[in-house]
């Protein structure tokens, strides 16, 4: 078996897209890939293309690593082999080529999600010594019409959104709920205040919606004011079905479910590995 590694941009944003998209026909969550949307994670999530790797083995495209980059750390943003090219040692042989380059930039961590119920996944990154952080946990609202409005409901600059976040928010939140890539969201993206706690929404279309980001004023969590903007923003888009990924820790989870929510399915494991020198 002979693999050959191309960088995203060397090889072409379409091609590569075509690639994860076959990697993940198949996954728990079927996610199409095109050449605007790897431009927009690149701008929104710090994805190098440049450092992000296709795979190929015997001359063929089989697999394909998403890398985002901020300071000292990575982040295997998204990592997909097509089915005929897995269990054959291709995804273990990719996360150290992943590393090893990390490593020759000088960079300190790498982190990832990956679904919780994805065994080989999970052990494949644990064979590669990547640890558990925590449970990242996936939530979901029934649309409701009956909830109050609340006109104390203030929208503000999601960049105003971020610096709380940076100031309150909980200590390494994963990497889509961060400062810096919420500092990145620009509308149709919204964020919102209430009494000391700030949410974000995103994708609200006339059927759903979803949360993208929370924070609640140091020393007043517990007091119920996460759930209270929750409400009022669900109030505010009345009729719509609130469906979060599995991004949230598992220590949030009370303040969603006292807003009305409910636990979905899937979770990830947020996961780091330390980088040697």
């Amino acid at each position: 078996m002979i693999l050959e590694y191309t960088t995203v941009a060397d090889f072409g944003l379409d091609r590569a897209a075509e690639v994860l998209t076959r990697g993940f026909s198949d996954y728990f969550v079927k996610i199409p890939f095109t050449s605007s949307g790897l431009l927009q994670a690149a701008r929104v999530d710090g994805i190098d293309l440049a450092s992000s790797l296709v795979v190929s083995r015997d001359g063929a495209p089989v697999g394909a690593a998403l890398v985002s980059r901020r300071g000292w750390t990575s982040r295997l943003a998204g990592m997909a082999l097509v089915p005929e090219a897995r269990r054959g040692g291709v995804g273990r042989a990719l996360v150290t080529r992943l590393l090893e380059d990390a490593r020759g930039r000088g960079e300190r961590e790498m982190v990832l999600e990956v679904i919780e119920q994805n065994e080989p996944a999970v052990k494949l990154y644990e064979a590669c010594g990547f640890s558990k952080v925590r449970r990242l946990l996936g939530f979901v609202a029934a649309p409701s019409s009956d909830l109050m409005i609340e006109p104390r409901l203030e929208e503000v600059d999601v960049r105003e959104l971020a610096r709380r976040v940076a100031i309150e928010g909980l200590p390494d939140l994963p990497w889509q709920l961060s400062a810096e890539t919420l500092a990145h969201q620009t509308p149709p993206t919204a964020a919102y205040q209430l009494d000391g706690a700030w949410v974000a929404v995103a994708n609200i279309t006339a059927s759903g919606g979803g949360i993208r980001a929370l924070v609640t004023e140091r020393g007043q969590q517990g007091r119920g004011r996460g759930a209270a903007v929750l409400r009022a923003v669900m109030a505010r888009f009345p009729g719509r079905e609130w469906r979060m990924s599995a991004l949230w820790p598992e220590e949030l989870a009370a303040v969603f479910l006292e807003a009305g929510f409910a636990r979905t399915p899937l979770s990830q494991w947020q996961m780091r590995r330390v980088i040697g020198a």
